[in-house]
């Protein structure tokens, strides 16, 4: 008996430890990393689960930006990465590559790059460059990987990202190599071209700020004409400004570069999470649409039934009054009697279309799946960039707007690189 107990405890306990983290377990640790109180906003992380992959990566990534140097964790889910990547193809995304972790969650390709060009900073940044080295040479195989047009993943950003990993290390030619391949999957800046050009000096600095809290993911039911997929189908949602960013430092100021295009890793999830489990989660969707229609037709069904005896009590009542009127001659009993009629149809035209509203309403919440969609979020929504020819001594940053909520990390690497972070939000 005590053994049974004891094993109904452990299942009880393990159930309670492996529920996943939704939208509104963020929300406290959301509110603390717009107001850039980052310690906070670590503290206040879910805590569903912990030692999964998203949880691990989320929690370095706040870290980085704080100046954290502990990055045991990450290190082990890196390792744990290279054994459980997997390389895949589909009909319609002919070859990618992904990872699944011990709770089912599909790393996307953006994750795992990042995750590892983030291990190669903290490397970096407690001067072991030989293995920061080691994260910036599998990065890079991943991101230039031999597959088809229609499943390579390049992103500019991660290329900025590695060119800044490389820097830190002191390897010009590899960060020049990085810098032209984000010029060549985004012509159009100028300020990523200038830097494939001329390098950042060895006595100057990089910088490379993060922008935007975090795209957040809303319904789209107008995105696929299939109805099951369509009514599950996503879009991602980004709500920072985008604005115009100055750093100055001392009588110096410069303007920072915006490169846009992060949104793309965000876009790239929602691709490979729907081609690694397509049929399985349109089956499970179309089992919840199956049983959300059935709940709230039936307590549809009663409001609307309800709604309607109510109100032809009222009509009845009505009659009733009318047709005693007209026996006692009383006119004004009749006429009360024809108001209290036109209320009946009224009130009951007003509760039905009432309860319509509100099973709508609940079939909308119950269907909504985006307060559920897991993926590593506090990711940025585009960065700026930038160089100085000398060290920067006291830098600070504003905007072409005035004053804004930053983040500054010290520089770090053989050719230093300064990392940051602003909201670019109204404050919350």
């Amino acid at each position: 008996m005590r053994v049974l107990l004891l094993s109904v405890l452990f299942l009880f306990f393990s159930i309670q430890c492996t529920s996943l983290a939704k939208r509104k377990d963020y929300e406290e640790s959301l509110q603390f990393y717009k107001k850039v109180e980052i310690d906070n906003a670590i503290t206040s992380l879910p805590r569903n689960e912990r030692r999964g992959f998203i949880a691990v990566l989320e929690k370095a990534h706040l870290s980085f930006l704080n100046g954290g140097t502990k990055f045991s964790d990450l290190e082990s889910l890196a390792e744990e990465s290279k054994e459980r990547l997997r390389f895949s193809a589909t009909r319609s995304l002919k070859s990618f590559f992904y990872m699944e972790s011990e709770d089912g969650y599909y790393a996307s390709e953006a994750e795992i790059i990042y995750l590892h060009i983030l291990l190669g900073l903290y490397y970096a940044r407690v001067e072991d460059y030989e293995k920061a080295k080691i994260q910036a040479r599998y990065a890079g195989n991943l991101l230039s990987g031999e597959w088809s047009a229609e499943g390579q993943f390049d992103d500019p950003t991660l290329r900025l990202l590695l060119a800044s990993l490389w820097l830190t290390t002191g390897a010009k030619e590899e960060a020049i190599v990085d810098f032209r391949k984000a010029t060549q999957l985004k012509p159009q800046s100028h300020s990523i071209r200038s830097f494939a050009m001329e390098m950042v000096p060895t006595d100057g600095e990089f910088i490379f700020i993060f922008g935007g809290p975090g795209a957040e993911p809303e319904m789209d039911p107008s995105a696929n004409l299939n109805f099951i997929r369509g009514l599950r189908n996503l879009k991602f949602r980004a709500s920072g400004n985008q604005s115009t960013l100055l750093l100055v430092d001392q009588s110096k100021t410069m303007t920072l570069s915006l490169e846009k295009g992060t949104l793309g890793w965000y876009e790239r999830h929602l691709i490979r999470d729907n081609e690694i489990s397509e049929l399985i989660q349109d089956s499970k969707y179309f089992q919840l649409i199956s049983a959300t229609a059935i709940k709230e037709g039936t307590k549809g069904t009663l409001k609307v039934t309800g709604s309607i005896l109510a109100s032809a009590t009222i009509i009845a009542l009505g009659a009733g009054m009318v047709y005693v009127g007209a026996e006692v001659n009383s006119e004004d009993l009749a006429g009360l009697g024809i108001i209290t009629i036109i209320a009946g149809f009224q009130l009951g035209t007003e509760w039905v279309s009432a309860s319509v509203r509100q099973t709508k309403e609940n079939i909308k919440e119950d269907l909504d799946i985006s307060n559920e969609y897991r993926y590593v979020r506090f990711f940025p929504e585009y960065v700026w960039i930038g160089k100085s020819k000398t060290k920067l001594k006291s830098p600070i940053l504003t905007s072409n707007k005035g004053p804004v909520t930053y983040h500054l990390t010290p520089a770090m690497g053989k050719i230093k690189v300064r990392f940051g972070f602003v909201p670019d939000i109204q404050n919350p």
